[in-house]
């Protein structure tokens, strides 16, 4: 894992997305013993217990072979009366006994499935708080790169179908491992050729197949672009958000054809892959067949020869049946199998593996700002972007100051937010808290200073009093702090409409939820920042959906609580500015214009320009 303090040291897409060259088909199985020290961690106990059952149960193939060995033996000595009838009914009776255990630890219900069952269900709990842990971490430039989301996409593939199914499989290797093993030792009393027949014979076949599997993941990981594209589709045509535009626009039927033109487009790759499996297992069966002839054959003659009695001819045939059918499980649906799902798992762990920002590492600086924030010759460009969203910005923001950004869509605004929050690092240039360099304190810290209206908030389908909450989990229970919020925002007269009031659930996603409308929602994101104690208010657009009486509540809180807090608004309605200290004119990422309203509508430039032009329509 990369960790990187302070949201980072310099860092580039390759440290992210870069994927180092695959080598051999083996080569993946060097996660392997990552697996097997994650099984371990999770429950050391469990662990050796299923281990332990797995290796009686390969153990059971041997056993079987010779108790059957024995038996025919000693029926066909008691015909000729060379042995008791009793001693017969013994093995016939020991064989019986086998069938019956093997049946308590074989099979859906068994007890060596149930235990490995919980053992990956547990697996299952740890490996999705791994992933939920390093999505939380991820600096959030990867975000802006669309190779994160394929990745991502391929990591919870392999939590969804192949890490599971490994561990399954990995218990099932043992045991075939242990059968083996012992099946082999068995069969070379009698002659060592029997079981190195069975062995390089069945080999060509098995090699084959197993690269024959490398395609799959390789098609797969071709689609995984595809794949996403039809999911984000798919979505828009059942979910709720995009239902008034998909009928309104009559996209329906749009979206069916897009999507199946693009499920064809994959499928017929899948198909043409399928069919060419299809003629590798037509040679490999065959292989096995002659292979297993051979290997018959070869214990004909050992009988012929007196090199085998007739009790052991007979186990002969078991054995060698059961020989290559573990064989082939070890080494196809085990093995390969392993081998195959390692190329999953490999993405599993690079993905958990990737870049993390180190949240409390850094330094820490007690109390508020005191001097002020400088941004020198900051800039900033978005991945796979030529022109650069912020361009040698130089700014100081005062503690206390009330500070407005004024522009054009894409000027630049909501960037220089997400760099004074630390979310965004700069491309170039650094920005200085109190003469430290941001980078260099922690991200955990400075994250707690403020409090955040989003242009895009988020709506939580939750209860009103935890979408308010959530902005301060700490202080949850604070009832103080809460009815403050409330009050300054608005979200009290939005509780009061609601059954339950604070308590009422939200979204139509869950029976008895309450939709509210956007202003209503916006309410309740600006009593989220109201409620955070935090010394730094951003608020970006924050009256957007509200009405006029509304909007002209929240810039009165807004004034007020500029007394105490370091403000920073963003806002295309131009009359609000008038409350800031200092307003900031972008434009293309460039600062062009600094002052207060009055300043700058004197000095008749770009703000001057704008504020006129809105002025205009309420003439």
């Amino acid at each position: 894992m990369r960790t990187y303090h302070a949201r980072g040291s310099h860092w580039s897409v390759a440290d992210l997305f870069d994927r180092p060259d695959e080598g051999s088909a083996w080569s993946q199985v060097r996660y392997f013993p990552r697996l097997l020290r994650l099984f371990w961690a999770v429950n050391p106990v469990l662990a050796t217990v299923v281990a332990v059952l797995e290796i009686g149960s390969g153990l059971f193939a041997v056993a079987e072979v010779h108790v059957l060995r024995q038996l025919i033996d000693t029926a066909q000595g008691v015909v000729t009366g060379t042995a008791s009838l009793g001693m017969g009914l013994l093995w016939a009776s020991a064989l019986a006994g086998l069938a019956l255990v093997g049946g308590l630890f074989s099979g859906q219900f068994s007890v060596r499935q149930t235990l490995a069952g919980r053992q990956q269900e547990l697996l299952r709990r740890e490996i999705e708080a791994r992933c939920y842990r390093q999505a939380q971490t991820t600096p959030l430039e990867g975000l802006e790169y669309a190779a994160y989301y394929d990745r991502l996409q391929r990591a919870t593939l392999a939590m969804e179908q192949h890490l599971y199914e490994t561990v399954e499989v990995a218990w099932r290797g043992l045991a075939s491992l242990v059968a083996l093993v012992s099946l082999a030792i068995y069969l070379g009393q009698f002659h060592w050729g029997l079981p190195l027949l069975l062995v390089v014979g069945t080999a060509p076949g098995l090699i084959t197949r197993m690269r024959f599997e490398r395609k799959w993941y390789e098609l797969n990981n071709e689609l995984t672009p595809e794949t996403r594209r039809l999911g984000v589709w798919i979505d828009l045509l059942w979910k709720r958000d995009a239902a008034a535009e998909v009928r309104l626009f009559n996209l329906g039927p749009w979206l069916v054809d897009g999507i199946q033109r693009l499920w064809l487009r994959t499928m017929r790759r899948r198909l043409q892959l399928s069919a060419a499996g299809a003629r590798v297992s037509i040679w490999t069966d065959g292989l096995n067949a002659l292979v297993y002839l051979a290997a018959i054959t070869f214990s004909v003659w050992l009988l012929i020869s007196g090199s085998a009695s007739l009790g052991a001819y007979a186990a002969f045939f078991f054995a060698i049946q059961s020989f290559q059918s573990h064989y082939f499980d070890l080494t196809l649906s085990i093995l390969g199998g392993i081998e195959n799902s390692m190329r999953y798992i490999r993405d599993f762990f690079e993905f958990t593996d990737g870049p993390r920002v180190d949240l409390t590492g850094g330094r820490r600086r007690p109390g508020p700002v005191a001097q002020g924030i400088t941004f020198e010759g900051v800039s900033f460009t978005y991945p796979g972007s030529d022109e650069p969203a912020l361009a040698d910005l130089n700014l100081t923001i005062r503690p206390g100051e009330r500070l407005a950004l004024v522009g054009e869509n894409g000027a630049g605004k909501s960037t220089l937010v997400k760099l004074l929050m630390g979310l965004y690092q700069p491309t170039a240039g650094r920005i200085l808290v109190d003469g430290v360099e941001l980078r260099d304190m922690a991200p955990a810290d400075w994250y707690r200073r403020f409090g955040t209206v989003f242009q895009d908030f988020q709506r939580y389908q939750s209860s009103v009093r935890d979408n308010i909450t959530v902005g301060w989990v700490d202080g949850a229970g604070d009832a103080a702090a809460l009815h403050a919020a409330v009050g300054r925002s608005g979200a009290d007269e939005v509780a009061k409409t609601l059954p339950q009031g604070l308590d009422t659930l939200l979204g139509r996603e869950f029976h008895e939820g309450q939709e509210l409308s956007v202003g209503q929602w916006q309410k309740l994101a600006i009593a989220r920042a109201y409620f955070r104690p935090a010394e730094m208010l951003i608020l970006d657009e924050p009256a957007s959906a509200l009405d006029a009486q509304a909007e002209a509540a929240v810039y009165e809180h807004f004034a007020r609580m500029a007394a105490e807090r370091t403000v920073v608004l963003i806002s295309h309605r131009l009359g609000s500015c008038r409350i800031a200290d200092r307003v900031l004119v972008l434009q293309a990422g460039q600062l062009i214009e600094a002052g207060t309203h009055g300043e700058l509508m004197a000095h008749g430039g770009a703000y001057a320009e704008l504020y006129r032009l809105q002025a205009a329509w309420y003439r």
